[in-house]
This record gives structure tokens, C-alpha cells and sequence, in this order.
């Protein structure tokens, strides 16, 4: 943190000081009244300048005393000691011989602020890379972002706690860019760029209503949308009632609708293969699939083996034909969910508050220790391969009850 960061503040002072004082002359040898009045304008403007430039610098400088603790109580730093002799005697004094550049940033737009060490090489610059939980802790917040680049790693957090969207008609629906779902102001999935998805979690944690969100932005977009669900869902039935949806909810027809798209795809293969065809010439389909585990307790076995193997040619092959799918699960298990499949499916997130275990069969090995520390309804993890460094905290729009049906 640069000492001398505030400089411009205190010309603002100095200014505001000089524009008093001149205001005072003119009043007592009784200039006109004109020159009174646009003296006391023109410094009551500065005054409230001057109190807003106060309560931003006092917000800063906060930021700045709490990163300076924060360097102290975890030893990031190098000092002696000595002794100084004055005239009241021996003095001891601290010394500083190594301080970590630090720069800090903050971005109300994107809602976070911005940590960045300097990677120097120094035995302590390698404590560095580890300190994501305990900064996060120390200014009460969350880590949405950790970007290390050469010579520096920067650590990105939430500036001010995330609100929940209220969803009450579709036009509620946050206004994004094609292709896109935006789950928050700050969190944006591109559908097409990260395809297909798994969603997972437990009953009563928002996954139905962030199904029915998705449901409705892609219908917004034009996309062609299946919905199998053997479970056979009351609320989602409802829901799909006078939507242009392919709903499926019994045996027979959930393989036929997964072995229709199946065959779309390789129809779409040929096609790519003639001259002149491109696959934005293709309609796009976005199939879901709500609980694998319940499709295999009311299908025969082969029906099952069979379905759940073109689901996962499906996931492999379908992105360049503008196929796209979605498995919403209570528990990403690889008995009905292999990891080759799972590790196609890009944009994962994890609704509510699960077990490490079902964290690492989400988001592997590296993440199986994160932790949701939000525990309201619709909060979760999301990862987006190829954009988050790790998964990232969120709150789901929520849904008021009929909101979306018209949509």
C-alpha cells in the first residue's frame, strides 16, 4: 500500500480551506453580494465533496490498517529491533527489513475487491500462495477469484454480500448477452462456450427452482428444450404445462426422446460432413435429465444400460452439433454417472450444503475440502471449467411460486 495514495484528498482540503477563507474577505470589506453568494456556492460544494472524498478514504484507509494487521499477525513481514538513546534515555526501536508489496483494488460495478502480492522470490513471498481462507476471514467475506500470473498472485473477493435476485414475472429474468444465463449480477454461465451440466443437491436446497430458472432462459433463447424426469414431479409438471417443452416421464418414453436426440446428432454429423453447412445452421437442443438413480428403479436394466450409454455419447459428441445436455442429481454418484462423463460436463455447480465426498465426485480431488459458508436456501458452489480458478459461491435467483409459469 503506497503512503502517499491519499495525496489528492488533502488538496482537496487545502482548496476548500482557501475558498473559506476567501469567502470570509469578501463579507467583511462588503464585496457585492454576487461574489458572496457564488463564494458560498462554490464552497458548500466543496465541503460536500470533501466530506464524500472523506468517507471514501476513510473506507480505504480501513481496508488498508486491516491488510497492514493482517501482514503483522501472520509473521509476512521482517524486523529487528534497537536501541536508541535520547534524552529520556534507551528507546527501543523497530527496524523493517522486508515488507511484501502489496496493491489493492476494488471494483463496486463487479462487486469485489482485489488483494495482489509481489512473488519477490523471498522465503516468505512462498506463504503467498496459501493465504485465500485467512484473508477471506479476516475481512469477513468470500473468495470468488485467485489469479497468479508472473510475479504476482492476486486474491479477489466480495466487496459487499451477495443479494438474492427476486424473480416475480418473466421479465425479472437478468438481461444477458446470447447464450448466456446469468445466475447473479456477477456470475454469468455461457451455455455454449461451457457446455452441458451437472447440477446436484440435496432435497430442499433450490435445485428444482434453479432447473426452472434454466428451463426458462433457454426457452427465451429459442433453444428447443427436453426434460426427462422419471420421478415424475409434480411442481416441474406444472411448471411445463403450455411450454414448448418435450416432457418425459415414463420408461418408454424417456428412451425414445434420448435415443431420438442421439440420432439428431449423428444426423447433424452428416450434415456438418456436406458442403455449405455450418453448425450455427442448427437449432439448438438442450436436453436435462433430472435423476439417473430414478430412471434405473422404474426401467429395465437393458433399457437403462442402453439409455444411459447414448445420454453419454451424447455428452461426448453433441457440442459441435449444437446437442447440449444437463444431469440434475441428488449425489453425483459413478455408479449411474461414469467420470469421463462427468468430466464433460463443464459447468458444474452444487446446490446447498454436501458432503466432501459428493464435492469431490463434483469437482475432483483438488476442491473436495470447499466449503459452501452460506447455508440460505439457493445458495451453492458453481464451477466453470475453463474460467474459475475454483468453484465460487453463489445465490441463485429466487423463484415466487407461478412467477415463470407464463413464461
Amino acid at each position: 500500500m503506497k503512503a502517499n495514495q491519499y495525496t489528492w484528498q488533502k488538496w482537496l482540503y487545502i482548496a476548500n480551506l482557501c475558498l473559506v477563507h476567501i469567502c470570509i474577505i469578501l463579507r467583511k470589506f462588503r464585496f457585492d453580494n454576487r461574489f458572496l453568494v457564488m463564494g458560498v456556492t462554490i464552497t458548500s460544494i466543496g465541503v460536500l465533496a470533501a466530506i464524500a472524498t472523506t468517507l471514501l478514504t476513510f473506507k480505504a484507509k480501513q481496508k488498508s490498517s486491516l491488510i497492514e494487521d493482517f501482514i503483522r499477525k501472520n509473521n509476512l513481514f521482517q524486523s529487528h529491533s534497537v536501541l536508541k538513546y535520547g534524552f529520556l534515555g534507551e528507546k527501543e526501536v523497530e527496524i523493517i527489513d522486508y515488507y511484501p508489496q502489496i496493491d489493492y483494488a476494488e471494483n463496486s460495478s463487479d462487486n469485489v475487491f482485489c488483494i495482489r502480492f509481489r512473488l519477490d522470490g523471498s522465503a516468505i513471498a512462498q506463504k503467498f500462495r496459501n493465504l485465500e481462507q485467512p484473508l477471506a476471514d479476516k475481512f469477513f467475506t468470500i473468495c470468488t477469484d485467485i489469479k497468479e500470473e508472473r510475479g504476482y498472485i492476486t486474491y479477489c473477493f466480495e466487496l459487499n454480500e451477495q443479494k438474492q435476485t427476486k424473480v416475480e414475472s418473466p421479465k425479472d429474468i437478468l438481461p444477458v448477452g446470447e447464450n448466456e444465463i446469468a445466475f447473479s449480477h456477477d456470475i454469468v454461465w455461457n451455455w455454449k462456450k461451457t457446455p452441458h451440466l451437472l447440477l446436484t443437491g440435496n432435497t430442499g436446497s433450490g435445485k428444482s427452482q434453479l432447473a426452472q430458472y434454466i428451463i426458462s432462459c433457454l426457452l427465451e433463447q429459442g433453444v428447443r428444450v427436453i426434460y426427462c424426469d422419471p420421478k415424475n414431479d409434480d411442481d416441474m409438471r406444472m411448471f411445463l404445462q403450455n411450454k414448448s417443452v418435450v416432457y418425459a416421464t415414463k420408461e418408454n418414453d424417456i428412451a425414445k426422446v434420448i435415443r431420438e436426440t442421439e440420432e439428431q446428432v449423428r444426423l447433424r454429423e452428416k450434415d456438418l460432413q456436406s458442403i455449405g453447412f455450418d453448425e450455427l445452421d442448427f437449432n439448438p437442443i438442450f436436453l436435462l435429465f433430472d435423476e439417473l438413480i430414478a430412471f434405473s428403479k422404474i426401467a429395465e436394466k437393458k433399457t437403462f444400460t442402453e439409455t444411459a450409454q447414448r445420454l453419454g455419447a451424447l455428452i461426448v459428441t453433441g457440442r459441435s452439433k449444437r446437442v447440449y445436455a444437463g444431469l440434475i442429481l441428488q449425489r453425483p454418484d459413478t455408479t449411474f454417472v461414469e467420470g469421463a462423463i462427468r468430466d464433460n460436463l463443464s459447468c458444474k455447480i452444487c446446490m446447498g450444503q454436501m458432503s466432501e465426498a459428493a464435492y469431490k465426485m463434483s469437482f475432483g480431488t483438488d476442491f473436495a475440502h470447499i466449503r459452501n459458508c452460506r447455508h440460505s436456501i439457493g445458495s451453492g458452489l458453481i464451477y466453470r471449467q475453463g474460467i474459475d480458478t475454483k468453484p465460487r459461491e453463489f445465490i441463485a435467483p429466487f423463484i415466487c411460486k407461478g412467477a415463470l409459469n407464463t413464461a
